[in-house]
């Protein structure tokens, strides 16, 4: 459905995109993921076919991004869009809806349907300068979601948005049945729990696309996490990597999770470890998608 193939894209010397792929299918919802700068805004302008890439090719059920036929096909909801204060939610969307050609009774069956999905229908008539920030981000989605289009692409807009509501609301989307959406977040925990599929990207390029049924085989399987001195993490981690029971090692912050072959091997672990360095804590833990993300971007004196 959603396809980009060795996309670059520089601005002056900055290569934002450096042979980026991207494959996402019909009616799912799929995770961009990446550290801050790495590319993922840009990524959605060029679905969106707001930027032309200099090499490489996006394309949206089978057609280049940039045509009018899937330009009307897409709805992008940036991360922060400026909204007046002076206006109320119901007034903006009736607004945005004229200015994107609707008819006039679509625009009230639609009002109608995004104040119930967003669960803004109580806030429809107060002045949005009056509105708290998350109950702002959600009258920004409204105004997204007006066309009812059948792609959408979410750069950021869950953020400090509660999870409990963003699962929620995706869920709703993904009940219609025809909507194939992007989310660029780095909220594990909920991208797990909603995401059929998921990008990482690292510097602008594709580390891994794979199905979220191909990643969990990757994950859940037994781990300890060891909190112990950084300045003798990385000795640490090259040791036990040398280890015959160990699978892999997930790094961040002073603390190391080591994946094992099977949970007897946990207690030689931490005695292992005990020899190295003192362990502060030590608690037994499953790997998660957190910890493989995090695994292709640990501190080079890990590795």
């Amino acid at each position: 459905m959603i396809e980009a193939n060795g996309v670059v894209v520089t601005y002056g010397r900055v290569r934002a995109l450096n042979g980026f792929d991207l494959s996402v299918r019909e009616n799912t919802v799929h995770a961009l993921v990446g550290p801050n700068g790495s590319g993922k805004s840009t990524a959605v302008k060029v679905l969106a076919g707001e930027v032309r890439p200099e090499t490489g090719s996006a394309t949206i059920d089978g057609m280049p991004v940039t045509g009018p036929e899937v330009r009307r096909m897409v709805a992008q909801i940036p991360d922060i869009c400026r909204i007046p204060d002076n206006q109320t939610p119901r007034a903006l969307l009736w607004k945005h809806g004229k200015a994107c050609r609707l008819a006039r009774e679509d625009i009230g069956y639609r009002v109608d349907v995004l104040a119930d999905l967003l669960e803004i229908d109580q806030s429809l008539d107060v002045k949005i300068g009056e509105l708290s920030r998350g109950m702002k981000r959600r009258v920004s989605i409204a105004m997204g979601l007006i066309t009812d289009a059948n792609v959408i692409l979410m750069d950021g807009v869950l953020s400090e948005l509660d999870p409990i509501f963003c699962g929620k609301l995706i869920n709703k989307l993904r009940g219609s049945g025809d909507k194939t959406i992007l989310i660029t977040s780095n909220n594990m925990d909920m991208l797990d729990r909603i995401c059929d599929g998921v990008t990482i990207i690292k510097d602008g390029a594709t580390l891994l696309n794979e199905s979220m049924s191909s990643v969990r085989m990757k994950i859940g399987r037994p781990a300890v996490t060891l909190r112990v001195s950084p300045l003798s993490l990385g000795r640490l981690v090259q040791s036990i990597n040398q280890q015959l029971f160990v699978n892999h090692t997930y790094v961040g912050d002073g603390m190391v999770t080591v994946e094992v072959d099977d949970i007897i091997h946990i207690p030689g672990v931490i005695r292992f470890a005990a020899t190295f360095t003192e362990v502060y804590e030590a608690r037994q833990t499953m790997t998660s998608l957190e910890d493989l993300y995090r695994s292709f971007f640990e501190d080079a004196l890990a590795q």
